[in-house]
């Protein structure tokens, strides 16, 4: 019997917490964990909400929640109630619609949702970086597991969809020739962009003078800026902004310099070699800084300091880009590649520049994907060597430099336009509004349509996780049934179900073992050698069959019982 799912009660799915998505004081800070800790503050300090379901793998997550929960509270925020729903029952999420992943895999957790119904609540995912095959496998494989219609995969970008739309119709018509058959399983692909909390953003003059003066920049010098991670091969190439730069600087007419302030935070020692030297090297007429961007101070130094907002991603890993949003929150103009995500935040000539990017045709990265298939490289030089085949336009990037750098007004005129964008779109309390908006539609789906898909809604165990006493029912020579006689053994035994249930090697499995008392209860009810079966000791007993099964078993394990032969045989 297929029951009917509840209706959600709160405006907001459970989320699911693991520390790793929302960590940013972590050595290798991540943009997907800035990401999942600006989500969960603007949700902390929102008005919106009183109440939030957390799922969590153990005990140890769900400590590392509450601290930063109280890292983020105030007295003022102390309304917010947190429900916790343990791992290994996400049907309680069905109180709320459904779970909030902090990544785009829903298979493994669809697969969970198979022992319950999928009918019981909705999955949403979120997507980062698709440029791993890891990522790309689990895309490909939407098509061949139970993601339901009231299911979600949301994109953060246009350009995301369309990347994950080639997989999924490349991955259906070969199901649909292979098969014969359309595949009609597939969740929703909402483009809904990350959030900012813009109000950190919001810096008084006397900050923003004490910043420059921290790092020693005089009022009529002009900074640039980079705020991510310090990665030629994984985030954005250094050369072209280096480049760009000391052109810039070489033409300047009057006394002021040029600085470049890059926080982040460099992987490795060469990483951190090659930039420092490449710096020097290629734009020594610039002022290079470099600061510790996992340093929430130094970012906001960084943006206070600065006249202009500079950002070249050229990866294909980069997917969204929140930094140049948190450029514009804080007033800057912004120059940043027409790349992916780019795209999507900056309004060309409006909040600043975006300069044009060049990659090669269709099937000039033929040769990087079967290296990087067959294993032949890592996933760093896979992305690093693609990297090589794209570029930006230096001298576009040069000329709209050179713009910003001389009118004042201008950088002034699109760093209020950055501003306003900013805060009116992509704020996270727009973005929430989404989000629920989002919500309500699947569990409406999730709640009209689950009829539809009774095949899919009967609790079962996925094809690739089986029961093992169904895939192996072959191994044993007879299998326990309602007909099967046993009674108590006239065997002397040298330990008592007491002592036996203490022992290293049998209470290891102790959350599958029946309570001991009912043990007492069942050995009680077959002494003196009276003759029972599994219907006999439901009926004495009152437990349930389940039960009375698990408790026969063991007791057969370790000669407690004997079998005399079944009912009808």
């Amino acid at each position: 019997m297929i029951e009917k799912p509840l209706n959600k009660k709160y405006p907001l799915f459970s989320i699911y917490y693991d520390n790793d998505g929302f960590n940013i004081k972590g050595d290798r800070l991540m943009g997907r964990q800035a990401a999942g800790w600006s989500f969960l503050k603007s949700i902390v300090k929102s008005n919106n909400y009183n109440r939030l379901g957390v799922y969590l793998r153990d005990g140890n997550q769900q400590e590392l929640l509450k601290s930063d929960i109280k890292s983020l509270l105030t007295s003022a925020d102390e309304k917010l109630e947190l429900e916790s729903i343990p791992y290994d029952k996400p049907f309680l999420s069905e109180a709320y619609g459904g779970i909030q992943l902090p990544g785009p895999d829903l298979l493994q957790y669809s697969k969970h949702r198979s022992f319950f119904g999928h009918h019981k609540y909705s999955l949403v995912g979120l997507t980062h970086t698709t440029a791993s095959h890891s990522v790309m496998s689990s895309f490909s494989s939407l098509s061949t597991e139970a993601i339901m219609p009231w299911d979600a995969i949301i994109c953060t970008s246009e350009s995301v969809l369309n990347t994950l739309k080639k997989i999924v119709d490349a991955r259906d018509e070969f199901l649909s020739f292979t098969y014969n058959k359309k595949v009609n399983l597939s969740p929703k692909f909402p483009v809904i962009p990350l959030g900012i909390n813009s109000e950190e953003f919001n810096f008084t003059d006397d900050f923003i003078k004490s910043s420059r003066l921290k790092l020693d920049i005089s009022e009529n010098d002009i900074v640039v800026v980079f705020v991510g991670r310090l990665s030629f091969h994984a985030k954005a190439h250094n050369v072209p902004m280096y480049m760009a730069l000391e052109e810039c600087a070489k033409n300047l007419t009057n006394n002021s310099k040029i600085h470049l302030i890059q926080t982040g935070w460099f992987a490795n020692d060469f990483i951190e070699n090659t930039f420092k030297s490449e710096a020097k090297k290629i734009c020594p007429s610039v002022n290079c800084i470099f600061l510790d961007g996992r340093k929430q101070d130094n970012k906001m130094l960084t943006l206070a300091s600065a006249d202009i907002f500079m950002s070249l991603s050229d990866n294909i890993q980069e997917t969204f880009g929140l930094t140049p949003l948190e450029g514009m929150a804080a007033g800057l103009p912004v120059i940043v590649s027409d790349w992916d995500g780019y795209r999507s935040t900056v309004r060309n000539n409006l909040d600043g520049y975006t300069i044009k990017t060049y990659s090669l045709p269709s099937g000039y990265g033929k040769d990087l994907a079967f290296d990087y298939m067959i294993g032949n490289t890592t996933y760093d030089r896979y992305i690093g060597n693609a990297v090589q085949k794209v570029a930006v336009d230096v001298r576009e990037c040069i000329d709209k430099l050179e713009i910003l750098i001389k009118d004042r007004s201008k950088r002034e005129e699109m760093g209020k336009n950055g501003k306003k964008r900013a805060t009116n779109t992509f704020s996270w309390g727009k973005i929430l509004k989404e989000y629920e908006n989002l919500y309500q539609e699947l569990n409406n789906i999730r709640l009209t349509e689950y009829k539809n898909y009774r095949e899919f809604c009967i609790p079962r165990l996925p094809s690739d996780k089986p029961d093992p006493f169904h895939i192996f029912d072959d191994y044993p020579t007879v299998i326990l049934s309602n007909e099967l006689n046993f009674q108590l053994s006239d065997k002397s035994r040298s330990l008592s179900i007491d002592d036996l249930l203490i022992l290293d090697s049998v209470s290891y499995s102790k959350v599958f073992i029946p309570d001991i008392d009912k043990f007492k209860i069942v050995l009680s009810s077959i002494k003196d050698y009276k003759i029972y079966n599994i219907n006999d000791l439901v009926t004495v007993t009152k437990f349930n069959e389940s039960d009375i099964y698990l408790i026969v078993i063991f007791l057969l394990k370790y000669g407690f019982i004997t079998t005399v032969g079944f009912d009808n045989g």
